[in-house]
């Protein structure tokens, strides 16, 4: 579908009067309707981006730069200039850059240096509906900047516009949350999509996903039996994904066209899958146009429901299930969790298609399952671990992290768990006050953990060895898993032997082997397919180390200690001991049946070692271990781990002690007034909507349970001789 007749063309107009017009504006309109693409064209074309740069923010990384590219082709631009993007390590931008597709995460990284965004005209906060993380908290942030009045940025030559813009028709919330903003809605869909239930009431069973049985059989009956049209399957993950890739090509090579297919202009099937960990030139076959004659299988992760829009959609077959990140209270970390999607997500998947025919959506579930979805997704802030924003949100000014106006708080309890975490890794003090520590790690973009790994192989001189380490463990799935028995056994061997190389004792140190023996070969490229690792993972992690060494370097956080020779094989004594200043939290120690591990954090849980990991069955020889993940699974598993010793941690373990989270919440600022009583601007920020009391002192509360217990004590007593009393009575009668 071109441009023009995407339905934003006809109102275009309307659209920049309103901006104008208006300091923010929330714009809906289904996925596809061209806001993403178009919206920012209109606003450079009519003058916005003359005295600031037009950023729209993105919650994937893989949409910021297709979206980027697609955006500088249609304007016949070279990206990186008059149209660039930038993503977490990757930045495509230069100073003549107008138009800006960017993670909300980096816009919200720019707080921290430039709290008044004073490079930006237009901040257009796309994909709202989505209510990741970081997008909440920008809300907030630049709620703020448009109520200053008057602005103080001296270098703003224009008031900056704010455009909220959702793929959902319920957008009052936005609207109000922004003072009450217009709310400009723009017409979607072209063509009806009918949805139809491939499983009856009685036959779907919630506790087993049936779905993969379900993929293959729905996808040839399409292929085979219906007209032209391409298909796009969501499923939940880069495994599924790949493993139903892998067997609809099994089945599409016994296809016969000539006799099989009832539409003669279906000739062929290209099946291509779509996830976040593929390298853009695979992402962008998509997009890319095929033969005629060949129908499209697209099999994605939620990515093409909402950032991706991409045509020639006929047909959807939904699985009714995402993989979506969620906070375990039980262990104290986030974990990927497979759970039912909302009904808003069932209707945004069910719009992929009809934007170029009359569509179907065959859904894997039936009609009741669909009934007992919730309404809407919650909220990422309200499911995911607050570590990393706190901490960002602190750097910036806001101290009192509890009154921070968010558009839908979070449970305290989340909050208080994030400012305990912070005071652990010393990135605050006891009165909640950024350290030099703390603003150290925060230059880094990475968790806390994984900063003070970086800071402490600095000061231990083993950053050289380090920093592959940390690059390797920010990018996802670097091993290759194949599906196929005979494949997996050759991976599984190959992935041994590289242990091997990495010493044999250490998953850390397997990782490392593995950085250097990929960069140091000549054809990187084969020597990832021979051996089973992700060619893309080990460029993205070249990519990471040379920024981390950057940021390293500029920090440079004290003068190394002693040197001492790092050596690959195995991984040496300071190396491991950086990672345990970082990761001392992820601490596990052997159980008396030396079968498992109980982790060491507060919370005690019992955890298994992993079966890929190099470690997985030397329980009898271990008795402290430091990993860097827990997977949920049929048990709790560590994965990513290394031996260690206790010495090496027993100072650093936290002290479950009491600790005022009250007081760490910084409810009294640093010149020791509340937020609103604060002068200047910065202390505008801590406003909350609404006052909280302010909170008993430690000693006040102590004496109120003192109190209680007094109470709760002198009733017992009452009830006790209130019955032998009445004892005492009966008996006499008797």
């Amino acid at each position: 579908m071109t441009s023009k007749a995407l339905p934003i063309q006809e109102h275009r107009e309307k659209l920049l009067k309103s901006v104008k017009s208006s300091k923010c504006v929330v714009i809906t309109g289904e996925t596809g309707c061209g806001k993403t693409t178009q919206f920012p064209q209109y606003l450079y074309k009519a003058g916005f981006a003359e005295h600031g740069t037009i950023a729209v923010t993105q919650p994937r990384r893989v949409a910021a730069i297709s979206v980027a590219h697609r955006v500088a082709s249609e304007m016949d631009v070279e990206i990186g200039k008059e149209v660039g993007y930038q993503v977490r390590f990757d930045d495509c931008s230069s100073p003549s850059t107008k138009i800006k597709y960017m993670t909300d995460g980096c816009l919200l990284r720019e707080f921290l240096d430039d709290k008044e965004l004073s490079r930006y005209g237009v901040i257009v906060l796309d994909e709202a509906h989505e209510r990741s993380l970081a997008t909440d908290i920008l809300f907030g942030l630049v709620k703020h900047l448009l109520e200053k009045s008057p602005p103080s940025d001296k270098k703003r030559v224009t008031p900056l516009k704010v455009v909220i813009m959702s793929a959902t028709l319920d957008v009052t919330k936005f609207s109000v949350f922004f003072n009450s903003c217009p709310i400009f809605e723009i017409p979607g869909r072209v063509f009806p999509v009918t949805a139809r239930y491939n499983c009856t009431d009685e036959g779907f069973n919630t506790k087993k996903l049936t779905y993969m049985s379900q993929l293959n059989r729905v996808v040839m009956d399409i292929h085979l039996d219906q007209p032209q049209g391409d298909i796009l399957v969501f499923l939940t993950g880069q495994a599924e994904i790949e493993n139903a890739c892998n067997r609809l090509f099994k089945v599409a090579e016994t296809i016969d066209y000539d006799n099989d297919v009832l539409c003669g202009e279906v000739r062929g099937m290209l099946i291509l899958p779509l996830y976040g960990a593929l390298s853009s030139e695979q992402q962008q076959k998509v997009f890319d146009p095929v033969e005629k004659g060949i129908r499209r299988v697209i099999v994605s992760t939620n990515i093409a429901a909402t950032s991706l829009t991409i045509d020639g959609i006929v047909y959807i077959i939904d699985s009714g299930f995402v993989k979506q990140l969620a906070f375990n209270p039980r262990t104290g970390l986030d974990s990927l969790e497979v759970v039912p999607i909302a009904k808003s997500e069932a209707i945004q998947r069910t719009g992929r298609a009809g934007r170029t025919a009359p569509g179907t959506c065959h859904r894997l579930y039936s009609e009741r399952f669909y009934g007992q979805m919730e309404e809407t997704t919650v909220p990422e802030i309200q499911r995911t671990s607050l570590t990393s924003v706190v901490l960002s949100l602190k750097c910036m000014g806001v101290e009192n992290v509890l009154d921070f106006r968010y558009l839908d708080p979070p449970e305290e309890r989340m909050i208080l768990e994030a400012l305990r975490q912070l005071y652990y890794f010393q990135a605050i003090d006891g009165e909640g006050h950024v350290t030099p520590l703390g603003e150290k790690l925060v230059a880094f973009p990475l968790q806390p953990s994984l900063a003070r790994v970086l800071i402490r192989s600095w000061q231990l001189d083993c950053h050289e060895a380090v920093i592959p380490i940390v690059s390797m463990l920010s990018v996802e799935n670097v091993f290759i898993r194949p599906s196929n028995k005979e494949e997996a056994e050759g991976a599984l061997k190959v992935h041994k032997e590289l242990s091997e190389a990495g010493g044999g004792t250490s998953d850390f140190s397997t990782l490392l082997a593995i950085f250097k023996l990929a960069s140091e070969n000549s054809s990187m490229r084969r020597w990832c397919r021979e051996h089973y690792v992700h060619w893309r993972a080990i460029k993205t992690a070249q990519s990471i180390r040379q920024q981390l060494e950057t940021i390293l370097l500029r920090l440079r956080p004290d003068d190394p200690e002693e040197s001492s020779d790092v050596t690959m094989s195995p991984l040496s004594q300071c190396v491991r001991q950086s990672i345990c200043y970082g990761l001392f939290c992820n601490v596990g120690r052997v159980s008396a049946s030396r079968r498992n591990f109980r982790t060491m954090d507060g919370h005690g849980t019992v955890a298994y070692v992993h079966p890929s990991s190099t470690l997985f069955g030397c329980e009898q020889s271990i008795d402290w271990v430091v990993y860097f993940e827990l997977v949920e699974t049929s048990k709790t598993y560590m994965r990513t781990l290394c031996p260690i010793k206790y010495a090496w941690v027993k100072d650093l373990l936290p002290h479950l002690h009491d600790i005022d989270v009250y007081k760490l919440s910084s409810c009294e600022g640093r010149g020791g007034g509340r937020s609103d009583e604060r002068g200047g601007e910065e202390g505008d920020l801590l406003a909350p909507v609404v006052k909280r009391v302010r909170r008993e002192s430690g000693s006040e509360r102590e004496e109120e349970r003192g109190e209680k217990l007094k109470e709760r004590a002198a009733s017992a007593k009452e009830r006790y001789l209130a019955r032998k009393a009445a004892l005492t009575k009966q008996l006499q009668n008797s």
